[in-house]
């Protein structure tokens, strides 16, 4: 097997079956090649006629083919003694667009079946690695964009095997090196890193800092669950214990705590005032 990442895409070449769901040639092949392309995001030409064109300035044959427009500089390479993930991964905002692509090049001789369970587990790694980046759709977790694609190739030589999940050892591997190469391509193309603040987050979901500010800022402490789901932050998730700094700093908690051991002073409109709510 050798990669290589050129201008516009990147390759792996080989003597390979392949299994996974790219535009071009997609399905169970056999393959001596598989090309992640670059096009621009206004890409609108048939796939035919574009890996055509490509086979023949390439030279390529028998080649399976996936598009990306995704900068090629923020591709990520994970080996292990079980085989070798290559990824480009973008999110350009919450919306879901961007592409994910995944090419997973395993060691050894897997059985069909064998490769259709690498494609569940690099699914799993790929939306494993996207929730904890608190990558959304809306308020939901992404699971991935509306047009990522994976391919698992196979080159056949080695041990045989048939088992690849979460138990085995070659699932494991398989799980870690595409999560980490995600991570990896999300961080350098999109700037998207673990332990980022819980403002930096609400701003990829769209929200204005004056919004931020009057969701926080605007309701009673009292009303916690109320400002928690106007920002997006379901019941798993609470704001201040995200990784990153959380909206209400350290000062304001301990402001909250010197009013609650305050004695009390008497009600002045009739309704007894909630100790927890101090003065800004």
């Amino acid at each position: 097997m050798r990669w290589s990442v050129e201008e516009d895409y990147v390759i792996v070449r080989g003597r390979f079956r392949v299994v996974s769901s790219a535009p071009w040639h997609g399905g169970f092949v056999r393959a001596g090649a598989i090309a992640n392309v670059h096009v621009p995001k206004s890409y609108d030409e048939a796939v035919p006629s574009f890996f055509r064109r490509f086979e023949r300035r390439t030279g390529e044959r028998s080649l399976v083919g996936l598009l990306t427009a995704v900068d090629l500089r923020a591709v990520a390479v994970r080996r292990s003694r079980y085989g070798t993930a290559i990824v480009t991964a973008g999110v350009s905002n919450a919306a879901r667009v961007g592409t994910i692509n995944v090419i997973l090049v395993v060691r050894g001789r897997a059985t069909a079946g064998g490769l259709i369970e690498a494609v569940k587990v690099v699914t799993e790694a790929k939306t494993a690695a996207l929730r904890r980046l608190d990558v959304r759709a809306g308020r939901d977790f992404a699971t991935g964009t509306t047009t990522d694609a994976v391919a698992i190739a196979c080159e056949d030589r080695g041990e045989p095997w048939e088992y690849c999940g979460g138990a085995t050892a070659r699932g494991r591997a398989f799980g870690t090196m595409v999560g980490g190469a995600v991570l990896e391509s999300l961080a350098r193309g999109d700037g998207l890193r673990l332990n980022r603040p819980i403002r930096s987050r609400l701003t990829e979901r769209g929200w204005s800092s004056e919004r931020i500010e009057r969701a926080v800022r605007g309701a009673p402490l009292s009303d916690r669950p109320g400002w928690e789901a106007r920002l997006g932050i379901d019941d798993a998730v609470r704001a201040g214990r995200l990784p990153g700094r959380p909206l209400i700093g350290r000062a304001s908690r301990k402001r909250r705590r010197s009013a609650r051991r305050a004695p009390r002073s008497g009600p002045t409109d009739g309704r007894e005032r909630d100790p927890a709510v101090g003065s800004r």
